[in-house]
């Protein structure tokens, strides 16, 4: 298998997995003003919203581990991808606290194996001396995730709303579970290594250069994200006050 056939049907989908935890992470403080009007939530309700994915993600971590190592990234990622956008589309339908806190664990338990499921992926599928440029970039687009919920989502979330915005991600998880479920990857691991091997080692100078990219490019973008959370945390206090 070719490397560009590799990286659209392995390392793409994963690494989109991957951004959609970090998105899912973070949304929480771009939607806190419209769920503190809308909703009635409080400060500490709010705290609960985010206090809840971390617990479902941390509390899934060692099961999922397991779970990876007996029946493989691709059925795994996909099927928790499912719940997050289940999760997704309960958060978008809530009226209540505790709809939301459903949703919200739902995210959590969901993206649970986003990371470790790419990285194993990329483990069975790519030359071991490309690993850790592949495992570099992939955590940096999943970064990207992150950077999302600052000036796109936030010019999203004015269009649209906040629920609108959920059941969009909802579709996008939903998607992204049946690209990965539905390539069944039907060559080897080996057969697919002895082929890319060669392909890859001609890449030396364009990983450079990706890398020089991403290192400029990601900079600038925690610089954004990091100004437009200042901005997020104030209008929470405002709206919590208010």
């Amino acid at each position: 298998m070719g490397v560009s056939a590799l990286v659209m049907r392995v390392f793409l989908p994963f690494a989109v997995g991957y951004y959609l935890s970090y998105l899912f992470r973070t949304i929480n403080a771009l939607i806190a003003a419209p769920l503190t009007s809308e909703l009635g939530l409080d400060a500490g309700d709010l705290g609960l919203l985010t206090s809840v994915y971390f617990l479902t993600f941390a509390v899934a971590q060692i099961p999922v581990g397991i779970l990876l190592d007996r029946y493989g990234p691709r059925l795994i990622q996909s099927v928790l991808l499912v719940a997050a956008a289940v999760g997704a589309a309960l958060f978008a339908t809530s009226d209540n606290l505790l709809m939301l806190l459903l949703g919200r664990a739902l995210l959590g338990l969901g993206v649970a194996a986003s990371l470790t499921a790419g990285l194993k992926a990329l483990v069975l599928w790519f030359p071991k001396d490309r690993l850790p440029f592949l495992n570099g970039l992939m955590v940096m687009l999943g970064a990207l995730g992150a950077v999302t919920t600052t000036s796109p989502a936030q010019w999203l979330l004015a269009w649209v709303g906040w629920r609108t915005l959920f059941a969009l991600l909802a579709v996008f998880t939903a998607g992204c579970s049946a690209m990965i479920y539905l390539d069944d990857l039907s060559l080897g691991a080996g057969e697919c290594i002895g082929n890319a091997g060669p392909a890859w080692n001609s890449r030396g100078q364009l990983e450079e250069d990706l890398y020089r990219s991403a290192f400029l490019a990601s900079g600038a973008a925690i610089s954004d994200f990091r100004r437009h959370r200042l901005g997020a945390a104030g209008t929470l206090g405002s709206a919590v006050v208010h």
